[in-house]
């Protein structure tokens, strides 16, 4: 069995949707990286990684160092340490340079307030990095925690203060094409899906013969449904679902023998 993947998502995986003006890449890491470095490792993995390892780093203004941050400063850091991105310094900066995005938030979006105490929140000023279950990691400036810190985005504080999300991780195509042939494979994806996008699995056949085969798709080890396809070598059969977070795999078997052909799995992450 191989796997196939438009050139489009795969260039996608390590590009950025920032403007170009906005964004630089370096041809050397920062040392001061502390994600890992493995390519085997999901990208999304690598910031929220990266992000808690700046936990107790005292709060500096302008600084973007592990002797002291603020608040954009260690969104830089992040970044540059994990895809060599070399965002904007400043709040504002940031806010214009990355895409808008909306709910549901992925992780390593970016969460912006407004923290002036105006009534009613229209200038970002502070930012943080979403790394799931509704928290992001920050460096804040003022109140009984100072420094880079994690914190609830319904919080009362920031949830009345908060101004939109930004994304500057392109997420990987919600696509995945799979081609069986007579031997079984099994095979892992690593890269992760994002939840709650319709992704659609497109099966090719690259046996010598055609027909029907079943397609089963799993999440965390229970059958969600159940299909028979026609697939053919150039006319993939399609099927799509509704992600959600957890563990996923996709078995395609022979109808009647009820032989296994293939086995992918898969993760949908937040």
């Amino acid at each position: 069995m191989t796997l196939r993947f438009p050139l489009t998502a795969l260039l996608m995986l390590g590009a950025s949707l920032l403007p170009a003006q906005a964004l630089t890449v370096a041809h050397t890491p920062s040392p001061s990286t502390s994600g890992p470095s493995s390519p085997a490792v999901p990208l999304p993995a690598r910031v929220i990684h990266s992000a808690m390892s700046y936990l107790g780093v005292p709060y500096v203004h302008a600084g973007d160092t592990r002797a002291g941050m603020d608040c954009s400063g260690l969104v830089y850091r992040v970044f540059f340490d994990t895809i060599g991105a070399s965002l904007p310094r400043g709040v504002d900066g940031l806010y214009r340079a990355t895409t808008p995005t909306e709910y549901p938030l992925h992780l390593g979006d970016l969460v912006f307030f407004d923290t002036t105490g105006r009534q009613k929140p229209k200038t970002p000023t502070h930012v943080g990095v979403y790394i799931g279950a509704g928290r992001i990691v920050h460096a804040a400036s003022e109140g009984s925690r100072t420094g880079v810190i994690v914190s609830a985005i319904d919080d009362p504080y920031y949830r009345d203060r908060f101004i939109g999300v930004r994304r500057v991780m392109p997420w990987r195509s919600p696509v995945l094409e799979v081609a069986f042939t007579e031997e079984k494979s099994t095979v892992t994806q690593v890269e992760p899906f994002a939840s709650h996008e319709d992704v659609t699995i497109r099966v090719f056949n690259e046996m010598t013969g055609g027909g029907p085969v079943e397609l089963s798709l799993l999440k965390d080890g229970k059958r969600v449904l159940s299909r028979w396809v026609t697939p053919g070598t150039q006319k993939p059969a399609e099927v799509s679902f509704e992600s959600s977070v957890g563990a996923w795999s996709i078995r395609i078997a022979r109808i009647f023998k009820g032989r296994l052909l293939s086995d992918v799995a898969f993760t949908v992450v937040e």
